[in-house]
């Protein structure tokens, strides 16, 4: 018998508004056998780590209890700590895990599948922190089935391929692989295009999941991108005017490998935008080179989709002369009006020579490049809301500096 749920207040939202959670019961929730110190066992359970988007370093069965290590896929780097593995219950006694960090300090409360779509936050006093953070310890119901212990709620490859295939249909896009990860991934992308030629051919580029444990910038993304590639008057308009390109999934090999924030090679992707060391930024600047060699192009916006401690927009400043004009003012100030109890915050950085996403588009192309970011806490449903609203303000902004009659429609 499956252990009952734990109370509403402690569930993570179910998630289903996202068709894409659908390929969560395909996880292999069996257990393998593993030789690689990828797996332990003791009286109580078996914990193991085999399979995509785990994390476990080492793995140390006491009589009573587990001993986790996690550690960063290389470093120096950025204290995310993921962590997910598999636990599988042999008796009906309670299993107690402890997880220490190697080079950081726990951030992510950890959340609990039984295989059904569903994550739940595992209860506050089942979790115990020690050492300032630097070790968790959990106690665990056990259950009669295997269940995934991890950082945050997962999405693998697998899901994304499903949803990109599913809105790709129902939108009318295109689909296309626009590069390899350094452990030949396919990196794609989703197009859409005018029906209507027009002689300037304007852009609006998307990306996400640079950093693979920054998932709640992915559960705005996605419904984001519901909204823009939509059935709606607005939407319809808006991809009549606009071309778009959305790469939801830029660092494939992290995520299927657990890592904290880097590619295959140990680079942090949102440092690599001017050098251009890896295959997986090249795959985007391609895409880039393309819009540049072509006179009658432009490219009127960028946003890239991440995870921090907080509800923050890292935009250019109010002296920046970006092109449309003014844009990230009004849009930002048009969706306040909107979303009334979501706090969020805009964070103006100067342009540097910091080699991210933000600072290569604005230098290059003048257009508004934003860092979208959510808050690792942040509620599942007010995300996935407040992503709806900001797309929609997005291409009445836009549309209106096109001097389209829609800026100001509803949906």
């Amino acid at each position: 018998m499956r252990p009952a749920s734990p109370p509403a207040a402690k569930m993570i939202c179910p998630m289903r508004f996202l068709s894409f959670l659908i390929i969560l019961s395909l996880f292999p929730f069996a257990a393998a056998a593993s030789d690689d110190g990828r797996s332990c066992e003791n009286d109580t359970a078996v914990i193991d780590a085999d399979f995509e988007g785990a994390r476990m370093s080492d793995c140390n069965a006491r009589t009573k209890k587990f001993k986790i290590r996690i550690d960063p896929e290389n470093k120096p780097i950025n204290p995310s700590p993921w962590y997910a593995f598999r636990v599988t219950p042999k008796t009906q006694d309670e299993i107690e895990i402890v997880i220490k960090y190697s080079d950081a300090r726990h951030r992510y409360r950890p959340k609990r599948s039984e295989g059904d779509g569903v994550w739940r936050l595992v209860d506050e006093d089942r979790v115990k922190l020690r050492r300032k953070g630097k070790s968790v310890t959990l106690t665990l119901e056990p259950g009669t089935a295997p269940f995934i212990i991890a950082a945050q709620e997962m999405l693998i490859g697998e899901a994304y391929e499903t949803w990109e295939k599913d809105i790709a249909a129902r939108a009318r896009l295109t689909r296309e692989t626009i590069g390899s990860s350094v452990e030949g991934r396919e990196i794609t992308a989703l197009f859409s295009a005018p029906q209507t030629a027009r002689d300037e051919k304007e852009y609006v580029l998307f990306i996400g999941r640079q950093h693979p444990p920054e998932l709640t910038g992915a559960f705005a993304m996605l419904p984001f991108l519901e909204t823009v590639f939509a059935d709606t008057q607005l939407a319809k308009a808006f991809r009549e005017r606009f071309h778009i390109i959305a790469v939801p999934l830029m660092n494939p090999d992290g995520v299927a490998n657990g890592h904290w924030r880097h590619n295959m090679n140990g680079v942090d992707l949102n440092r690599d935008w001017g050098p251009f060391t890896q295959p997986e930024t090249r795959a985007v600047k391609a895409t880039l080179d393309d819009i540049a060699a072509d006179a009658n192009s432009a490219l009127r916006l960028m946003f890239d989709f991440h995870a921090t401690n907080r509800n923050v927009f890292y935009t250019q400043t109010q002296e920046d002369v970006t092109r449309p004009p003014n844009f990230t003012q009004d849009w930002l100030a048009a969706a306040r009006v909107r979303l009334d109890g979501y706090d969020f915050e805009r964070a103006e950085r100067h342009q540097s020579d910091l080699d991210t996403s933000k600072n290569y588009v604005f230098g290059r192309f003048g257009a508004p490049a934003l860092t979208y970011e959510v808050g690792d806490k942040t509620d599942r449903q007010a995300i996935h809301h407040s992503a709806v609203i900001f797309a929609e303000e997005m291409m009445k902004e836009l549309l209106a500096g096109a001097g389209s009659p829609l800026a100001s429609a509803g949906e």
